[in-house]
């Protein structure tokens, strides 16, 4: 697909799968010359002041604990880091946002207004793509914006790691794979309880899913800063308890709710006008 070998590369990071047809009908539509954009934002990285921390998590099933990333870009936004975060919007994801913000209202906002006001964006893609085509239409959305400094990819799929390498190399971002097989099964999200969950008071049930959360994200923030395993399950598990985790989800739930507002207003036919 692309001249570039490294960029073919970028085709064949995850093993023994390749990209379909039916996605690179949707690329050919989505960029007028994916290479060309790929190597600009490659070029220009090295000149970006704003660093980037893009995560891209596969859809997120029934009762799995790697639900526990949905919260993530709250918890990296508490420590000042601007993050991406990328997954289907599933049901699990769905029973828990669409409690702050109605998810499936199409928002026409512009991804970097979003980050330079909350440091946060939550890209919730359709769950039309196979769990191959949506890492690699990941990915390729993610070296596309010449900001990004570090790539997560939270799956369950095989990911080449010297194709891995290559990547990183080339297009000058650390990109870190998590793996999910070995996590437990949960409490389903359609009886999740997200106030005894973010809230100081907690009963002995939700006190151990805070610490199981704890630990799983403490991976992804350990390749974020310079923190040990403990020290990260420690100052997770306090954004548990002190509501921060809530406060900057609140907050972001708040400004996609203007901006679904403000769209209505525009776009309210002339005979509808108070």
């Amino acid at each position: 697909m692309c001249v570039t070998e490294k960029l073919n590369t970028l085709l064949e990071l995850i093993e023994i799968k390749v990209i379909s047809e039916q996605l690179k009908h949707k690329l050919q539509q989505q960029y007028v010359n994916l290479e060309a954009t790929l190597l600009r934002a490659k070029v220009l990285r090295e000149f970006s002041k704003l660093k980037v921390h893009y995560i891209i998590q596969s859809e997120i099933q029934a009762q799995q604990a790697s639900l526990a990333f949905l919260f993530s870009p709250f918890i990296l936004a508490n420590l000042n880091k601007t993050v991406i975060y990328n997954t289907p919007a599933s049901l699990p994801v769905l029973n828990i946002l669409n409690k702050y913000y109605p998810l499936e209202q199409k928002q026409n906002v512009k991804i970097d207004d979003v980050l330079n006001t909350l440091n946060i964006y939550l890209d919730l893609s359709s769950t039309e793509l196979e769990e191959t085509d949506f890492l690699y239409f990941s990915m390729i959305k993610a070296l596309c914006r010449a900001d990004i400094s570090s790539i997560f990819i939270i799956t369950n799929l095989k990911i080449d790691p010297a194709k891995k390498e290559e990547l990183e190399t080339f297009f000058k971002v650390n990109i870190y794979l998590i793996n999910t097989q070995h996590h437990q099964k949960m409490i389903d999200s359609d009886a999740l309880n997200i106030r005894k969950l973010l809230f100081k008071n907690k009963d002995a049930e939700y006190t151990k899913l805070c610490e199981e959360f704890s630990v799983i994200n403490a991976e992804l923030l350990q390749y974020c800063d310079s923190y040990n395993k403990h020290q990260s399950i420690h100052l997770i598990e306090d954004m548990f308890y002190s509501e921060h985790i809530y406060e900057k989800l609140s907050v972001y739930a708040e400004y996609m709710q203007t901006c679904l507002q403000h769209q209505k207003s525009v776009f309210r036919p002339p005979f509808l006008a108070v």
